[in-house]
């Protein structure tokens, strides 16, 4: 199941400073879709994109968040173009037009991002894990891995890389074989006796890490990282939004943003009534919810102004306010009544 997708687009026009994020942004939509392919409607496997975490003074953004019944799986994904090496030491070089150069291990980011993510997750147990004979559970002991997701187009010298490194590099197509392999058979595992999470942990932990992500996203206002280098990828559709899972109404707040300019407010999708409407907060992002019908629609729409469908909505008291990632443009959305 797909708990937060991709986001559509990247910052940025793609051109001149921007271009590397633009290729970096499209190798994250290709191994998302490749995860959404395969899991997306899997009960017991959740994915989250884009994860912020903040904690004891540190930030992390993980592209990719696997979380199963025995634990959790990271994955970075790098737009790498060229040949790529990786020597003893696990240093990473890679080539460009002919040239070769060293570059930051993405294996060793991951490693940072899970040890951030895991002491997050243990300092805050009690929000989501039960306690067994009266004491309470943990989550170190559970199964901790990472993966490192390179273009399709890249060329892995894998005989000159580390058994350790070349086990855990796979191409965008592979991506989604490999975390089944790390996952391995749900069945079996528990007869194994391999360590896993009682019933609702595992959505515990899953909505205590959007609520987190939410509220860090809100602080920093969002940003992608930039990738190593750039290089051409086939567009993505971008999906749409599924609100299966059971929402709550939103009671989250965001720093003061500047005056909207009102453009109109939501009319349910379904009925097209205008009354009647509740502001939530779902896995996708704010939606209203209508009195009439029950029918869901998205709060995300296309920019007024510019008619760019990249828009990040925020929460200010009753106001809903959509601020367009291309061209600044604000406006009202949805004022609760």
């Amino acid at each position: 199941m797909i708990l937060k997708e991709k986001d559509a687009t990247p910052n940025g026009n793609g051109r001149g400073g921007d271009e590397r994020a633009f290729y970096g942004h499209k190798q994250e939509q290709d191994v998302a879709f490749q995860l959404r392919r395969e899991f997306g409607e899997h009960k017991q496997i959740h994915v989250i994109n884009d994860l912020r975490i903040e904690h004891r003074g540190e930030r992390a953004q993980i592209d990719h968040l696997i979380l199963h019944p025995y634990g959790f799986i990271i994955v970075e994904s790098k737009s790498i173009a060229g040949e790529v090496t990786v020597n003893a030491a696990g240093e990473w070089s890679r080539s460009y037009q002919g040239n070769w150069m060293g570059i930051p291990s993405p294996i060793r980011q991951a490693e940072l991002q899970l040890d951030l993510l895991k002491a997050l997750l243990s300092d805050n147990v009690e929000h989501f894990l039960g306690k067994l004979l009266g004491v309470q559970t943990q989550v170190a002991h559970r199964e901790w891995r990472t993966l490192c997701a390179i273009s399709s187009t890249a060329i892995l010298h894998r005989d000159k890389m580390p058994k350790d490194v070349a086990s855990r590099v796979v191409k965008t197509e592979f991506v989604a074989s490999k975390v089944k392999e790390l996952v391995g058979s749900l069945k079996i595992g528990f007869l194994k006796g391999r360590a896993g999470f009682f019933a609702g942990e595992l959505d515990n932990i899953a909505n205590f890490l959007l609520e987190h992500t939410t509220q860090v996203g809100t602080a920093t206002g969002g940003g992608d990282s930039a990738p190593a280098t750039p290089e051409p990828a086939a567009p993505v559709a971008e999906p749409v939004p599924n609100y299966s899972v059971t929402p709550t109404p939103d009671t989250s707040s965001s720093p003061t943003e500047p005056p909207a300019q009102v453009q109109g407010l939501m009319t349910c999708k379904q009925c097209g009534e205008a009354s009647g409407l509740t502001g939530m907060y779902g896995q996708y992002g704010y939606y209203v919810k209508c009195g009439h019908c029950s029918t869901n629609t998205s709060m995300k729409q296309s920019c007024p102004a510019c008619g760019w469908k990249s828009v990040r909505v925020s929460k200010d008291g009753p106001e809903y306010t959509g601020i367009c990632r291309k061209c600044t443009h604000q406006f009202l959305v949805f004022r609760q009544e």
